[in-house]
């Protein structure tokens, strides 16, 4: 089975020009009709953020959301904070043809004691044997723009990920499968059948991509896992673990099987970028080789990621607002694009920390364009990212790289060492 590679991304190289050309006739810009480019603005103010997303069983599957509410101000009596608005929600399937599968709109007024946590949860229809998409508007009286959320889940067999959760002693789900922290969690699904779960765990250090107009082929992934142990799964429980080492743990309850559910273990204060170590990595899209291998060679990571933004910045005050924009950037590529490794260093944040917040962002089953100019404009400059198959992450977008983007690609990165 390959992992770390797209489909046909070698014919649409040959295809590259013509895609440019007459991108509205691209499948990703007509599958969900959806431009979710405010989603990629990096503030919950702009989206919907998904809590939890998992199956119920055959015919129906359960989502959790939680509303944008810094909007709103607490009721004087109550002091209770209410938001009321309009859901519309439609879920799209793809098995032999697309299809409308379920779609309702209806009102909802959720209420929370805190201005930053108002969630709202619906179960809706989805039968066996398809990939989804559900797709959500969240509008809201007096605010101009909706709100809204794209998300992808696969429902072909019993054991792909939305049919498990993973679950804090505490009795809170983590959402998204992704933590940063080594406190004791269980997985957890409502199928109640007694399996034993062999757990594989991923610990490497992935490169980072290349710039975008270098042709790079991805090393086929090594299976054999860095360690692994075992795990017994009773009344669709397991027993709590600690994933105290960084890196991604992989359930199998059929290990001839590649697929099952992943609990990725990222570095702590994720998604945020805090250690120098990080920091001084993260500035390898911006530096010539040598330049990052001489910011190896300090032996404080701070005083290397210092040196290196007033080195070329010249200016303390600009360096510090530099510094604050990049690596603003660089977290909110971890919130989006996390896959098999940080956001920040899959190909999609490579060129959202570059590029900034695309002007249009469609999707499709099995792609992603980015559009920076007007929607219709053929000289309008786009990034076309094919869906990876990768048995861990349904996150997984690679870039059809091309010589076109070179000059655009260096203007850029000199904007960052002004």
């Amino acid at each position: 089975m390959s992992f770390f590679t797209s489909r046909f991304v070698r014919n649409l190289l040959l295809l590259f020009p013509l895609l440019i050309l007459f991108a509205g006739c691209n499948p990703a810009l007509n599958i969900t009709g959806l431009d979710i480019s405010s989603i990629y603005a990096g503030q919950k103010d702009h989206s919907l953020e998904l809590n939890q997303l998992y199956n119920l069983n055959d015919s129906l599957t359960t989502i959790s959301i939680i509303l944008p509410a810094g909007l709103i101000l607490p009721d004087p009596g109550t002091k209770k904070y209410t938001k009321k608005g309009i859901l519309k929600y439609e879920v799209i399937g793809e098995d032999k043809r697309i299809a409308l599968v379920d779609s309702a709109t209806f009102a909802i007024a959720d209420t929370s004691g805190f201005q930053d946590f108002l969630s709202h949860s619906w179960t809706f229809r989805a039968p066996m044997g398809m990939d989804y998409f559900i797709k959500a508007t969240y509008s809201v009286p007096g605010i101009q723009d909706d709100y809204l959320l794209l998300e992808f889940f696969r429902k072909k067999n019993h054991l792909s990920q939305s049919w498990f959760r993973f679950q804090y002693e505490s009795g809170e789900y983590i959402s998204g499968n992704v933590t940063p922290y080594a406190m004791p969690v269980r997985l957890v699904t409502d199928d109640t059948t007694s399996r034993k779960m062999q757990v594989k765990l991923y610990s490497r250090n992935f490169p980072t991509p290349i710039p975008p107009f270098v042709e790079q082929s991805r090393t086929p992934f090594n299976y054999l896992a860095d360690s692994t142990f075992n795990l017994e799964l009773n009344n669709g429980k397991t027993q709590y673990f600690t994933p105290g080492q960084t890196g991604f743990y992989f359930f199998q309850s059929d290990t001839a099987l590649i697929q099952g559910p992943t609990l990725f273990r990222m570095s702590t204060g994720f998604p945020k970028v805090t250690m120098h170590t990080l920091m001084r990595d993260a500035l390898r899209y911006i530096t010539s080789t040598k330049e990052f291998m001489q910011l190896n060679t300090y032996k404080i990571p701070k005083v290397a990621v210092d040196s290196f933004w007033i080195a070329n910045t010249g200016r303390p005050d600009l360096a510090t607002e530099l510094i604050r924009k990049y690596y603003m950037r660089v977290e909110t590529a971890n919130k989006l694009y996390t896959s098999f490794t940080d956001g920040w260093k899959t190909d999609r944040g490579m060129i959202f920390i570059i590029m900034g917040k695309p002007s249009r962002v469609f999707r499709s089953f099995n792609q992603e364009v980015w559009i920076y100019g007007e929607y219709d404009d053929p000289r309008a400059l786009k990034f076309y990212f094919n869906k990876a198959q990768n048995p861990f992450t349904d996150n997984d977008y690679v870039l059809i790289r091309n010589e076109y983007y070179k000059s655009i690609w260096y203007q850029n990165v000199q904007m960052w060492r002004r």
